[in-house]
């Protein structure tokens, strides 16, 4: 498999204590085991249509990043468009919100063709993070530990919520968000996966992605004599094997 290791960018944010404060935040536990296991082939989403990279080192979800300005781009040029055809779009107040679109329209398209190569991996062999950086900002990578989750609140009409998300360590006061979802159903679901595959000291999760990796994992955990698990769960996460099972409480005594 490519090796998908990143040099890390960040550790830890400078205004960790008040983006605590002001959103919802995730903490990395799993808690719920109805999330959809990885099986191999999977679509990451529904407008990439690229397949996951899964083993036992990384996870690495390819996304081109054109959901922005495929939306916002799509949007603003239908305005244009339409604004020609429309009588007052050049008079007073509506002048001034035709330009408007019209200078989103070619900053989505500009964009569209200049932005940088967007990445979410997920290493669990050196317990980083990978997420993409606002526009044309670089990725960022960062100590999974010190990744701070939190989830969406959506609209009015609770479309949207849920969903987690990670905060960007930015010098933002308010900080910059990006999707982790995970193609799971909700933000408990999400973090249950990316938690129980970050933590390197439990088994890989459910999915035939993982199947063929067991085996060495399981080894490399019994080599370093079963150290307990990094982050707490409400769920069993057991071997692949009774024997491994059994083996797994001699040695490590959970």
């Amino acid at each position: 498999m490519v090796d998908f290791t990143r040099p890390v960018t960040h550790t830890g944010y400078k205004n960790a204590e008040k983006l605590k404060k002001y959103y919802h935040r995730v903490d990395k536990q799993i808690v719920n085991k109805s999330f959809s296991s990885l099986r191999k082939g999977i679509d990451v989403d529904n407008t990439d249509k690229k397949n996951w990279d899964a083993d036992d080192h990384f996870i690495n979800m390819p996304t081109a990043g054109t959901v922005v300005p495929f939306i916002g781009g799509g949007i603003s040029w239908f305005l244009v468009i339409s604004g020609l055809f429309a009588d007052d779009t050049f008079d007073g107040f509506g002048l001034y919100v035709y330009i408007f679109f019209c200078v989103l329209a070619i900053f989505f398209t500009i964009y569209y063709f200049t932005k940088p190569k967007k990445e979410k991996i997920l290493n669990r062999r050196d317990g980083l993070i990978t997420i993409p950086g606002v526009l044309w900002q670089k990725n960022i990578t960062i100590p999974f530990k010190e990744c701070l989750f939190v989830y969406s609140t959506g609209g009015e009409d609770g479309t949207g919520a849920f969903m987690l998300e990670v905060i960007r360590p930015t010098k933002s006061r308010f900080g910059t968000f990006t999707l982790f979802n995970m193609g799971q159903g909700d933000c408990y679901q999400a973090i249950s996966l990316v938690t129980w595959y970050m933590d390197k000291n439990r088994p890989l999760p459910p999915g035939t992605a993982f199947d063929a990796y067991r085996d060495r994992d399981y080894e490399r955990r019994k080599a370093a004599g079963f150290p307990r698990p990094l982050y707490p769960s409400n769920i069993a996460t057991p071997e692949a094997t009774k024997e491994q099972q059994a083996e797994r409480k001699r040695i490590g005594g959970w």
